[in-house]
């Protein structure tokens, strides 16, 4: 194995799979201790894998779930502190409940955990992914592809007709034709967005649709595709330059959509009130002050127990 940052990756990410599942042999536990030895760097990318494993965001039941596996493994053996710490062993029980993800992690070359990243590739283009969100980055010298494998991203592309961009999100292809545009994949449904330019859509069994600028095409697998028209340019992909606008949603809805960014958890405890309506435009690095306005309009009580958790009821 070539000792570069992609193979280290990869390595780092098959000893936290072995470790999560609970049946590495002495063999493998010697081998891992010699590689993650061998360099700093090993340590150092060992770390940044780990970080990123945590980020993975935990339900309020998973999260119970995971705390009572760690709790099962310790009462059947006792495991050797030199092995590894006990925040990735606790964190690498959740790959119970996230085997799709494990298999998402290892394909993604980008990922997120609550934070917003832009990262610049290798063309000139500019990507902006959303918390929770994750792609992989395929260039060749005739063409330029990214699957957003999850979450939001937007996308500022250095137009080159010789060396076309495309991405693909669920089963919806996007061709760029020089432009600033959003993909949201949700799997279901998956919304394209445009803020400057044109793209070419295409779908399985529907034909190809050009959108252009101030547009969205929202696509489900179930319903024709849905186009809308003269979109606010502010309003598109605001998660980008740290803004969320909430539009008429529901409480439980606008909690989700900010645990998001929270850098912790947050818990919604009860029913909350259905009729109520959250609009209005929030930071996503002042999640306490936007959480704490959503309990205020709905009449939530709101705890804080340090900084990181939240809960509403």
């Amino acid at each position: 194995m070539n000792d570069n940052t992609p193979d280290i990756a990869q390595t780092a990410r098959h000893w936290i799979i072995r470790m999560a599942s609970g049946n590495m042999t002495e063999a493998e536990l010697e081998q891992f201790h010699t590689w993650r030895k061998a360099t700093p760097e090993h340590e150092k990318e060992f770390q940044k894998e780990c970080k990123l494993w945590r980020s993975l965001t935990v339900s309020p039941t998973q999260a119970q779930a995971v705390r009572l596996t760690w709790h099962r493994k310790t009462k059947r053996r006792r495991l050797k502190t030199a092995f590894v710490s006990f925040t990735v062993l606790a964190a690498s029980c959740a790959v119970i409940f996230y085997a799709p993800l494990v298999k998402l992690w290892l394909q993604a070359d980008q990922w997120t955990g609550t934070t917003i990243q832009t990262a610049s590739l290798e063309d000139g283009s500019r990507v902006v992914l959303d918390s929770e969100s994750a792609l992989s980055i395929q260039y060749t010298p005739t063409q330029r592809h990214i699957t957003l494998l999850r979450g939001n991203a937007f996308f500022d592309v250095k137009h080159d007709p010789s060396r076309p961009f495309q991405v693909t999100a669920s089963t919806v292809t996007i061709n760029d034709i020089g432009t600033q545009f959003e993909v949201r994949n949700d799997h279901a449904p998956v919304t394209i967005t445009v803020k400057e330019g044109i793209v070419d859509v295409a779908a399985p069994h529907e034909a190809s649709v050009r959108l252009r600028a101030h547009e969205r095409l929202t696509y489900q697998h179930t319903t024709p595709p849905l186009i809308e028209h003269n979109l606010n340019p502010d309003d598109i992909a605001a998660w980008s330059h740290g803004e969320l606008v909430l539009e008429n949603a529901t409480v439980a809805d606008a909690v989700t959509i900010l645990s998001r960014y929270h850098k912790g958890a947050v818990y919604l405890l009860g029913s909350a009130p259905s009729t109520t309506r959250i609009s209005g435009i929030f930071r996503t690095d002042q999640t306490n002050d936007a959480l704490t306005t959503i309990a205020a309009t709905a009449k939530l009580k709101m705890r804080t127990f340090s900084k990181y958790i939240v809960v509403l009821e």
